[in-house]
């Protein structure tokens, strides 16, 4: 205890002899240049906890237990999931590349957005070893087939393309950037989606959702408990339905492949090793018919299944985090969050937040402190106050805070604020620390 007082001592009387270098009101403006916050869980904690699923499903709770708790006054029964939905796979891109891969390698290239219960004349029919590549230009789009053993002549721009492949013997490989990803049911449509401000490429693969596109779904491990998975597919579905309403014309989509709806990861969730079988197992296994299958429900309709990976303990009453209250959207206690064994990163976290983005989350010119004004009944935070140097100040509710400055969640326990001394030479800070040392020996 004598040591760490002497440390402490000696650490205050050099900051103290630091601050007396410089005058009170630069004292007063010192600028942060980190913050540091401590808390747990991940997500916007409403619906579901996925890491609470996995705990519940370890002590042997069925999917239709660990559904009917987090959506508490639901039923799980069969609903019709027949449809097709169209899935956003890259978006705002200028280009992108797709590849056949297959014993035959054939796709088949169509003029225009074909419907899938069309089958037209294709434009042309190309085997083998074939790059396909699309590019938006001027609000069109011109795709650019090659292979190394054919020359294929220019094709004119058209506003859309459709690819379409045999799933049985081949998959489409997309690559955009340095990301590529593999798709095996279904087609894939390449649209020049124009606004005010741009044109650019939107990319859609569009399937049935009762199999093809949860078969997709990379939301939990596959090694996971099968109630767990069950749940999570059921879960999956019933958002989905929710989504099917509207194309979305900015994406030219039903819904997003990342987390701003789900996480759709084409056939690579099938094709996991050891365990992918699992997933498509799980996702079999909620099925009712060929055309029907579980859905979380209100009165026969299909509920706003949101879920998340963990919370701080407890998920979120919904009115608290979005503003409108929905009965089956309130808090449950979730401490199988809190359980390092079975939530290893987030049961405890801690991140640095530079001072730049916390200048611009809050946008303010610096941040020098902030101000926690109100916490959910959860616990976490649902207002904070930022304060720049100026004096001036501004607002932001919990969540959008951390979507702006990327926390795992707004269950943040305790902060830091980080502050270099720039009168005291980095050469000069290393001799104190080690004298500091000499003296504890």
């Amino acid at each position: 205890m004598k040591k760490r007082a002497f440390l402490l001592t000696s650490l205050s009387l050099i900051f103290t002899l630091g601050l007396n270098l410089i005058s009170p009101a630069q004292a007063r403006t010192l600028i942060p240049t980190d913050f540091r916050f401590f808390g747990s869980g991940y997500g916007h904690g409403v619906g579901m906890s996925q890491i609470g699923a996995r705990g519940q499903a370890l002590e042997s709770k069925t999917a239709v237990e660990i559904l009917n708790y987090y959506y508490p006054g639901t039923a799980v029964t069969a609903y019709p999931d027949d449809q097709l939905i169209r899935v956003n796979i890259a978006n705002l891109i200028s280009s992108v590349t797709l590849n056949a891969v297959g014993s035959t390698g054939e796709i088949r290239l169509y003029q225009g957005d074909i419907p899938m219960s069309e089958s037209p004349e294709p434009f042309g029919i190309y085997s083998g070893d074939i790059t396909a590549l699309f590019t938006n230009f001027a609000g069109s789009v011109v795709p650019a087939l090659s292979s190394p053993t054919a020359k294929y002549a220019a094709i004119n721009p058209a506003p859309a393309w459709t690819i379409r492949w045999d799933s049985a013997t081949t998959t489409a490989l997309l690559t955009n950037g340095v990301m590529a990803t593999q798709y095996k049911y279904g087609q894939i449509v390449f649209k020049s989606v124009t606004n005010l401000l741009s044109s650019y490429l939107a990319v859609t693969n569009t399937l049935r959702l009762h199999d093809e596109y949860l078969y997709g779904l990379g939301e939990v491990p596959s090694s996971w408990p099968a109630a767990a998975l069950e749940a999570q597919a059921i879960a999956a579905r019933t958002y989905a339905i929710g989504k099917l309403s509207r194309l979305r014309v900015e994406c030219d989509c039903n819904i997003y492949n990342t987390t701003v709806d789900q996480n759709f990861v084409g056939y690579a969730k099938e094709t996991e090793a050891i365990y992918g079988i699992k997933w498509r197992e799980a996702v079999n296994r909620t099925f009712v018919d060929e055309n029907s299958a579980l859905v979380v429900t209100l009165e026969g309709k299909p509920i706003q299944a949101f879920y998340f990976s963990s919370s701080g303990g407890v998920t979120q009453n919904v009115v608290e985090v979005w503003g409108s209250p929905v009965p089956y959207l309130t808090g449950v206690p979730d401490p199988w969050s809190l359980n390092p064994t079975i939530n290893r990163r987030y049961a405890l976290w801690s991140r640095f937040v530079p001072q730049s983005v916390m200048a611009q989350a809050f946008l303010l010119p610096d941040v020098v402190s902030f101000t926690i004004n109100s916490r959910t009944q959860t616990g976490s935070i649902s207002s904070i106050t930022g304060i720049s140097s100026t004096g001036a100040s501004a607002t932001l509710t919990g969540e959008l805070f951390r979507s702006r400055v990327k926390l795992p969640s707004t269950w943040i326990h305790n902060t830091r604020a980080i502050v270099k001394l720039p009168f005291i030479a980095k050469e000069c800070q290393v001799e104190i620390i080690e004298r500091a040392k000499y003296c504890l020996t």
